[in-house]
């Protein structure tokens, strides 16, 4: 993003505050192009540090965007980064658990079971919520009065539904202290976690959902803390925020995107080694590696096998006809999971004799579980007749899913969904937006995916029609179930977490001067300048904030510096450690108290 001119500071302080905090996070990233800062363990080589990604194709130089020639051979990936040895111990934490059945709390749980599987000791940290924030979330008679109750569930939902069992893997629980903040129908931390990992090995580090573990984190910086920090982006919160509504200041998204990507680009770049984006979708964030790291578990494939049997395309029913529905939607029960969007798009199907019984069942538990219920209600009213039935939240692996033929899925706040994952695994058809949360299953199961545009009725009802018409549910074949399996999933993200270095001092992304200032600049916002921690939290969290004039006021002169230091540089390429998008089809393939 540029800079704000002079005529602009002049006119809208506030805005050209945002605009130059921008410019520097910008700049910030990139100084890697600067000569690293003298390593105690003087090395001979010196020069530019060029940290790649290769991932199975040609390596491209993360500053510059060009492919790299050699004619010696590619440099191994670091020590640190090489997740392949069973001798390396992983922690992971994450910002969600069962019985919350989201992205966040199913696919770390699994990743950490097949990691420990593989051998590696892995210790899993999740977030305690009170009993009374429970109740907005977790589904009626699911209540928890302490986490080693809530553990019970959890390892007997690994048993029943992932025939894992958590003890014989070798998979540790723990647990930090954590708040449901309703604004944004999300869990926070409420403690520093790095001290619930006090006596635990700091070797590798999964940041489940970085930016939202981050944002407001002011305590030990995790890449000082273990050798190699890797994050894992599960959600699209640029499209997520935007959909809860904002008023006053935050309404504006120029303003609310600009901060939104300032401080995650911050955060990720201070926090992180890599940044794994299961998608293309939202902003681009520092070292990031665009690639699938999810899986499915087993259950799925069988369910498909169990109800591979050919059907008519009777979804047209007549009155006499008594077959089941055949078209379904099952997502968390808040609004921001492409509910209105669904709602939309179906109040736009023709009113004509052959729409008339169509009739598409919808899943979903959580807080906005009424709300959506009364949407259903008056559009089914304003249609003349039930066009959607509102169910409560299932697991998606229950047999009655199995009589569904389609999945319509509208959501694009995910970086990929695990439901429509799910629903191919299942050997049903799946009907999407084009969208780039949904590249990867258009690259590798474009014959079971029917695409339409987004708020586009006519492309909508087409790709409806052309789902319902064919067989299913049908089994995917060999190489496509393999491709969803969570044993190459972990592949995946073995070679995703890779870095490789060509040259320089440096051996990570963390040890760069950008990283470094990154972190000194987050950390400052949160302790020393509260106008600025008070508009990460107005854009973050939709809450109400006062800001004082002039915008740097409470800004300490050091900081204001620091800031003004790096106004003259000039803006180069973001520094990454990207080489592979997830649409490639190869099978290498200080402590904090709560939230105020």
């Amino acid at each position: 993003m540029r800079r704000a001119t002079d005529k602009e500071e002049e006119q809208n302080p506030l805005k050209s505050a945002i605009g130059f905090i921008s410019g520097v996070v910008g700049s910030i990233l990139s100084i890697l192009d600067q000569k690293p800062e003298a390593d105690s363990n003087d090395r001979t080589q010196e020069g530019e540090a060029s940290i790649v990604q290769q991932l199975g194709r040609l390596p491209i130089d993360a500053q510059r965007g060009v492919p790299i020639y050699s004619l010696g051979p590619f440099p191994k990936c670091t020590a640190a980064s090489d997740l392949r040895s069973t001798s390396r111990d992983v922690t992971v934490i994450t910002t969600a658990a069962l019985p919350w059945t989201t992205g966040p709390a199913i696919n770390p749980l699994l990743r950490s079971l097949y990691m420990a599987r593989q051998g590696h000791k892995v210790i899993l940290v999740m977030p305690w919520l009170a009993p009374e924030h429970q109740a907005f979330i977790y589904p009626d008679g699911e209540r928890f009065e302490s986490p080693e109750e809530q553990e019970t569930y959890i390892r007997r939902w690994c048993v029943d539904r992932a025939k894992m069992d958590p003890a014989r893997e070798g998979l540790t629980f723990r647990w930090y202290e954590a708040s449901y903040v309703e604004t944004v129908k999300s869990i926070f931390p409420k403690q520093d976690n790095s001290q619930v990992l006090v006596d635990c090995p700091k070797d590798v580090l999964v940041l489940e959902e970085p930016e939202h573990l981050c944002w407001y984190h002011n305590g030990q910086r995790w890449t000082d803390l273990y050798k190699h920090v890797v994050g894992v982006v599960h959600t699209n919160y640029q499209v997520y925020l935007e959909e809860l509504g904002y008023a006053g200041l935050m309404s504006s998204p120029t303003i609310r995107d600009s901060l939104f990507s300032t401080f995650t680009s911050m955060v990720c770049s201070a926090y992180c080694d890599v940044t794994i984006k299961l998608s293309s979708a939202g902003i681009s964030l520092p070292n990031e590696v665009k690639y699938n790291v999810h899986g499915v578990r087993q259950e799925f494939f069988e369910i498909a096998r169990r109800s591979s049997v050919a059907r008519k395309p009777r979804w047209l029913r007549g009155k006499e006809d008594t077959e089941s529905c055949q078209v379904y939607f099952i997502g968390k029960a808040v609004k921001p999971k492409g509910w209105a969007q669904l709602l939309n798009l179906l109040s736009t199907l023709p009113k004509t004799e052959a729409w008339s019984n169509f009739q598409l069942d919808a899943f979903g538990s959580g807080p906005d579980a009424e709300e959506i219920s009364k949407m259903v209600e008056k559009m089914n009213s304003d249609r003349g007749g039930q066009i959607m039935k509102m169910l409560p939240g299932r697991n998606h692996g229950e047999k009655e899913f199995e009589q569904y033929k389609v999945l319509v899925n509208a959501s694009t706040t995910e970086m990929l969904c695990t439901v429509t994952a799910e629903a191919l695994a299942m050997g049903k058809r799946v009907v999407l937006p084009d969208h780039p949360s949904n590249a990867y299953f258009k690259a590798n199961f474009e014959e079971r995916c029917h695409f339409f545009k987004l708020e586009d009725a006519e492309s909508f009802q087409s790709a409806l029609e052309e789902a319902l018409q064919q067989e299913g549910p049908v089994p995917l074949p060999v190489e496509a179930e393999a491709r969803l399996s969570w044993e190459s999933a972990l592949e995946r993200f073995y070679d995703a977490a890779q870095v490789h270095v060509l040259s320089g001092q440096l051996e990570r992304p963390s040890q760069a001067r950008g990283a470094k200032l990154a972190f000194d600049l987050h950390s400052r916002f949160q302790t020393d300048t509260p106008t600025f921690s008070n508009l990460l939290k107005s854009a973050t969290l939709n809450e109400k904030v006062e800001f004082k004039a002039p915008w740097h006021e409470g800004m300490t002169k050091d900081l204001m510096e620091k800031l003004q230091s790096f106004t003259n540089l000039q803006r180069k390429e973001d520094f990454d450690v990207v080489s592979q998008d997830q649409t490639d089809t190869r099978e290498l393939e200080r402590p904090s108290g709560p939230i105020q």
